[in-house]
């Protein structure tokens, strides 16, 4: 039997919503378009929870499930609807923020797409797709950051291990720089992009040194930048 098989393209900007924002009510839109040139699309919007691993792996969860979700305070128009081929629009999110909230909230807007409705005639294997946007909710005036680091620690694969604890109310996004200085001389520089680390949780970085053997006596230096009112260092001696 012969099986045509179709899948859903969605293409959705911003890939990212950040809001600041007193209590109240504040709207925002994103765009979808249906990046398929033959076919309908079936969309379905809905709201959902998420947080990270120490490894910085994104995890999801039911919409309201994580206390610092903001999930339960936005409303999405429309909801669910029909794109036609190539066909763009815009959807509404509204905040509708709690007058005691204080600090920074989040949560995930899915967009999912299924195919068009099986025809008669036609055995189809449908593929649906999703995409999800991260939205960050900063109640303003209220925050503040704040961030140590935990932990640096060199491993048997010379790899160094460091934790940097958010201990603000709100995300963070730091940059990493590291170097090693051999002798009071640096012998190696390098860095890692920005990443989030929410409220109150712990990021663990793996630092890694190519092409370089680290000896006795180095020294390892990180410099994390969480945007805060001073950039942290750490300092690890190997022995």
């Amino acid at each position: 039997m012969l099986h045509l098989i179709i899948s859903v393209s969605l293409l959705v900007s911003p890939l990212r919503l950040e809001v600041s924002s007193y209590p109240g009510v504040v709207t925002r839109e994103i765009s979808v378009k249906n990046g398929d040139a033959y076919n309908d699309a079936k969309v379905m919007v809905y709201k959902g929870d998420w947080d990270l691993n120490e490894g910085g792996k994104i995890v999801y969860h039911p919409s309201g499930f994580l206390p610092g979700s903001c999930s339960e305070w936005i409303t999405i128009n429309p909801a669910e609807f029909i794109l036609a081929p190539g066909e763009i629009k815009k959807i509404r999110v509204t905040f509708e923020i709690p007058s005691e909230s204080t600090g920074g909230y989040w949560s995930v807007i899915f967009f999912e797409g299924k195919p068009p409705e099986e025809e008669e005639w036609t055995p189809l294997v449908q593929l649906a797709g999703r995409v999800g946007i991260t939205a960050y909710l900063e109640i303003a005036g209220t925050t503040f950051k704040e961030a140590e680091i935990k932990k640096m620690e060199l491993e048997e694969s010379g790899e160094l291990k460091m934790e940097v604890e958010n201990k603000g109310n709100m995300w963070v996004r730091p940059a990493v720089k590291y170097w090693v200085r051999r002798e009071e001389k640096e012998v190696y520089r390098d860095s890692l992009a920005g990443s989030v680390i929410l409220p109150e949780a712990v990021r663990e970085y793996k630092l890694k040194f190519i092409d370089i053997k680290i000896q006795q006596g180095d020294e390892i230096v990180a410099s994390v930048d969480y945007g805060g009112d001073q950039i942290l260092e750490g300092v690890k001696k190997v022995e």
